[in-house]
This record gives C-alpha cells, structure tokens and sequence, in this order.
C-alpha cells in the first residue's frame, strides 16, 4: 500500500483497487468527506477486497477511519473494530448518492456526529413479484412477520450500540492515555 502524501498529516486513508469506473465513487466520496470539512489520502492497492482494504486504511490514518473502493463493494472501516467487522459496507455498484453517503459517514465518525442514512434504508424494501410464490396462510405471514421484526430489532440494537461506542470513544481522544494518567 503506498500512500499519495505524507501520513502524518491527519487525515483518512482511502484505499483503493483500482478498476473502470472507481474514479467516479472516489470522487462522490471526497466530495462528501470535502463537504465535512475532513482531509483524505489516497493509498493503490493490489487486493480487491474492500473490507481488508478499509481495515488497512484505518491502521495506518492518524484519524483510525479507512475507506476501501473494491469493483464490487465500498467499506468504512474504524480503526477500533475487528478487521471482519467494519462499520459499513455497500455490497453491489451502488449509487452517487450512496457514494457520498459513505464520505459524509466517514467524516462524521471522526467528528463525533451522527451518521446521515441514504434513502435505501430509510424506505422499506419493495415486495417481491407475486410469481413463483407459494400461498401462505395469515397466521403463518404474521408468524414470519413477527420473526423478521424480532431480527431487525436485534440488529439494530446492536449496531446502535457499536455506533455508540465507537462515537464514546472518539470523542475521548480514540482510546489515548493522558499523560496525566500514565504511571512511572
């Protein structure tokens, strides 16, 4: 991984693989994190995972925030997490919007300030094509209704507390000793 500029200047690390098209995602994603008022650098990479891409990026940003561009996926990935547990990850080409969304995520985390979401997860997901579907009886939707419902609570219950964690932690100084605290 070589890095454009100088490391040390405080910055988050976009690393990326490159193929057609990832100049357009770079640019939505620097124009979010621009928008921010956050700093990026820019880093090449050999490998086409996003994941291990955006881990990587976070090692080494003096901000702990990496980014990953892969020709299938985005990833921010925050310093503190474990490498397969990244904060947010777009599987697929996405969009402008979803781009963008990514950069100003990334800048908010190492502002400390709530994410913004993208209009895939504020609206609900579209309802399948009635074709090839089976017919199921009311109890039996509302029983699998209910289950989906309990999933998503405990999901989002524990993204919600990893956010939170991750913004606790970021507005102490990301986990640093105080020198004041440091035993001789």
């Amino acid at each position: 991984m070589q890095i454009d500029k100088a490391a040390n200047k405080p910055s988050i690390i976009i690393c990326t693989y490159p193929h057609t098209g990832y100049e357009v995602k770079l640019r939505e994603l620097q124009a979010g994190m621009e928008e921010e008022g956050v700093p990026c650098l820019l880093a090449d990479a050999a490998a086409a995972d996003a994941v291990a891409l955006a881990y990587k990026g976070a090692q080494v940003s003096p901000l702990g925030v990496g980014i990953g561009i892969s020709p299938d996926s985005l990833c921010v990935h925050y310093q503190k997490l474990p490498e397969r547990q990244p904060l947010f990850v777009l599987a697929g080409a996405g969009s402008r919007a979803e781009w963008r969304t990514f950069g100003y995520n990334a800048a908010r985390l190492v502002k400390g300030l709530p994410f913004k979401t993208t209009a895939a997860e504020v609206e609900p997901a579209a309802a399948p094509a009635a074709s090839g579907l089976r017919a199921v009886s009311r109890e039996q939707g509302t029983s699998r209704q209910a289950a989906a419902n309990d999933d998503m609570a405990e999901l989002y219950a524990t993204v919600r507390k990893i956010v939170l964690k991750v913004l606790q932690e970021n507005v102490q100084g990301h986990g640093e000793v105080n020198t004041w605290s440091k035993t001789p």
